[in-house]
């Protein structure tokens, strides 16, 4: 498996992020949520219906099914996906800010690591600005899967990691302490946490979730392990990959609004699985298996966790649906954000 290890210094040197500072909201705080469907104009304390409300139809049914996963070195497997639901778009810096905000408030007891940035060059944890609609940046799997804890409570669902076997206690705390740069290997940490699979809270897809939602056609028909996700001919042809991605060859080396109507989803609807920001996956990195398996979610905890798709910074090879990159746990990246998973 490759790794890119694109450090926060070199992003810093290359695009100018600011450094983190602390930020709260008083409970009465006023937001304003414009997303596609529609807009909100509410407190934060009553976000919750609304937020809940729009996002659901941001939410893409996947349905179940049998492919050959296959990565860039030829390794494949049989792999049987149970039917699930997928984001639309990539998490926009808008979403994780309201969430946020929320999930800080001391009533809720949640608390973070990163802030988040607004795409590739955010301050982080600043208001919304007219940037909102970009993805979500700088914030690692450590944040995202608490994050999906606080966005499943808010929103009145069960909440999927925990650090106990029973699941009565939801991850509610990233930071990272003594474990800045390594990797918490006890049971129930938010390195490797319990995972309630059968909740009905969001979550991050599996890699096996995303090559079959990203190679998805017809349930019978699958986009190539070569090709971007939704492009008509394989990384090589410029003019697909431009079709459907933002990359190094388009982007002008920064983010874009998820969604961007100039280009085009994929067969299911789902944008931007290729390029604009690459997306975090639940499995740990490691081998295929050797046999068939149905709703594989990956090897023991290790090392660092899978990550597809390429970004605006990449080369066309990593827009490949096959490509497997990977970065560790604490990592965080102007150029890493993530994608939305929950069970039907």
């Amino acid at each position: 498996m490759k790794t890119k290890m694109i450090t926060i210094i070199i992003m810093m040197l290359l695009i100018g992020i600011a450094g983190c500072k602390s930020r709260s909201v008083p409970a009465e705080a006023i937001v304003t949520l414009p997303f596609y469907t529609q807009t909100f104009t509410v407190q934060i304390t009553q976000t919750a219906t609304a937020i809940s409300t729009v996002y659901s139809e941001e939410l893409v049914s996947v349905p179940g099914g049998t492919f050959t996963q296959t990565d860039t070195n030829a390794n494949s497997f049989s792999h049987t996906i149970s039917a699930f639901k997928l984001g639309k778009y990539e998490v926009r810096y808008e979403l994780w800010y309201t969430v946020y905000q929320w999930a800080i408030l001391p009533a809720q007891g949640y608390t973070f690591a990163n802030e988040g940035c607004e795409g590739i060059d955010g301050t982080p944890g600043a208001a919304p600005t007219s940037a909102k609609n970009e993805p979500v940046t700088t914030i690692n799997w450590r944040d995202i899967i608490v994050w999906c804890n606080a966005f499943s409570q808010m929103t009145g669902l069960t909440p999927v990691y925990y650090s106990d076997a029973g699941f009565t206690t939801p991850i509610k705390n990233s930071t990272d302490g003594i474990y800045g740069n390594i990797i918490n290997t006890i049971p129930g940490s938010f390195d490797n946490p319990y995972e309630n699979w059968s909740a009905n809270g969001y979550r991050l897809p599996t890699e096996g979730e995303w090559q079959y939602a990203a190679s998805y056609q017809d349930g019978s028909s699958w986009t190539p392990y070569n090709f971007a996700s939704g492009a008509g001919a394989n990384y090589t042809d410029s003019a697909a990959c431009t079709t459907v991605a933002w990359y190094m060859a388009n982007s002008g080396n920064v983010t874009h609004n998820v969604g961007d109507v100039s280009k085009m989803p994929n067969a299911l609807g789902i944008y931007d699985m290729s390029g604009n920001v690459s997306e975090w996956c639940w499995d740990s990195s490691g081998s295929y298996p050797t046999a068939a398996v149905s709703d594989y979610r990956g090897p023991a905890l290790n090392f660092g966790c899978v990550v597809r798709g390429g970004s605006c910074f990449d080369i066309p090879n990593y827009l490949q649906v096959g490509e497997r990159s990977g970065a560790a746990q604490y990592e965080e990246s102007g150029i890493n954000g993530f994608r939305l998973a929950r069970n039907n």
